[in-house]
């Protein structure tokens, strides 16, 4: 497959924000999508003790993210591999005082709740100078410097205000919470929003611009300026009268703080993709998980998101599922990641579905 030039993929990813694209894009995942195999220089993560910023030294995750972006450049294809301050670090949650452990077994870092956290008082304004926001700054800045305009930085994984409550207050208590202190929940989800949108925006006034936007840091999209991308995976756990009366004002006040800003979802459990279609995201991305319904079941969803803001859809796709994709879904609007284990495998699947 010959590779597409830098300047032409932008120029598809405008049209399909536009919505004019005349095929769907199609771009690929190359390996596994858990950070800590995806990224050597996490190997040496240690798993006895909570870490801390200086037990990621940025060095290492250059030489990894400058072989990231020669794998995923060697299976062609519409997407722009895309840094960012190593997104296996749950940053938020580090921020908000969070004990955070390496997981090697699963390939993930996980966020434990803040001992003794006591409520709104406890959810620290935004400093830059503090030793989390500082480390992503290192990490931009550093990265900026290697990637020297080769490819895209974009803001690192960010968590929703349904998940942050959740690692506060514990995976089920936040809902308890919910219901037993709403006024308390009311006022840490307000501190929560303004400490997500102060982060995504320091974020931003370091990150440089690539072909007048910027990447993503998992999804390989170029993105207009200053945009940023959300996730509200604990949403699944809530009904949707908690969403309507504890998130979904937050949700809509993120969406409205940035000049982009792409939600993604996952389609287990609920999933408010009605709210989205309304918010001002300028696209949402649903994904295809193992385990969990396939695209055929997900037509209807992927139909009433297409009617009014593009849709990436990511998974590791079969061959059924993106046969079904590239015959019966609308191409304006429509982008598609599919995960890949080689260039020769990318190569049959782009022949396969654009064939250029």
């Amino acid at each position: 497959m010959s590779v597409i030039a830098i300047g032409e993929r932008v120029t598809r990813f405008r049209q399909f924000y536009a919505r004019a694209n005349d095929r769907p894009l199609l771009g690929f995942f190359v390996g596994s999508d858990y950070p800590l195999h995806r990224y050597p220089c996490s190997r040496s993560l240690p798993e006895d003790r909570p870490l801390a910023p200086e037990d990621f030294p940025v060095a290492g995750y250059l030489d990894d993210s400058d072989a990231l972006f020669a794998r995923h450049e060697a299976c062609g294809g519409d997407f722009i591999w895309s840094a960012s301050a190593f997104w296996g670090i749950p940053w938020l949650e580090a921020i908000l005082g969070c004990p955070l452990h390496a997981d090697h077994a699963t390939g993930s870092i996980r966020a434990e709740p803040v001992p003794g956290f006591s409520g709104p008082g406890d959810i620290p304004a935004m400093d830059p100078a503090a030793s989390w926001p500082a480390k992503a700054v290192e990490f931009i800045e550093a990265l900026a410097e290697r990637s020297a305009g080769r490819y895209p930085i974009g803001t690192t994984r960010m968590r929703g205000i349904a998940d942050l409550l959740a690692a506060l207050y514990g995976n089920s208590e936040f809902i308890f919470a919910m219901m037993d202190k709403p006024a308390e929940i009311r006022e840490v989800c307000r501190r929560l929003t303004d400490l997500w949108i102060a982060f995504g925006r320091m974020q931003l006034e370091h990150i440089p611009l690539f072909q007048g936007g910027v990447g993503s840091f998992y999804y390989n999209m170029w993105a207009p300026t200053g945009t940023v991308w959300h996730q509200e995976d604990a949403a699944a756990l809530l009904s949707p009268p908690l969403y309507e009366e504890f998130i979904r004002e937050h949700d809509q006040r993120i969406a409205e703080s940035f000049s982009g800003c792409i939600m993604h979802q996952h389609p287990t459990r609920f999933v408010p993709t009605a709210a989205y279609v309304e918010m001002p995201f300028i696209a949402l991305e649903l994904h295809v998980d193992e385990g969990g319904p396939g695209v055929r079941a997900l037509y209807d969803a992927h139909i009433r998101i297409l009617a009014s803001k593009p849709l990436l859809i990511w998974g590791r796709l079969s061959p059924d599922d993106l046969a079904w994709i590239f015959s019966r879904l609308p191409a304006a609007g429509l982008a598609v990641m599919t995960v890949v284990d080689s260039p020769q495998e990318a190569d049959r699947i782009w022949e396969s579905y654009v064939g250029e």
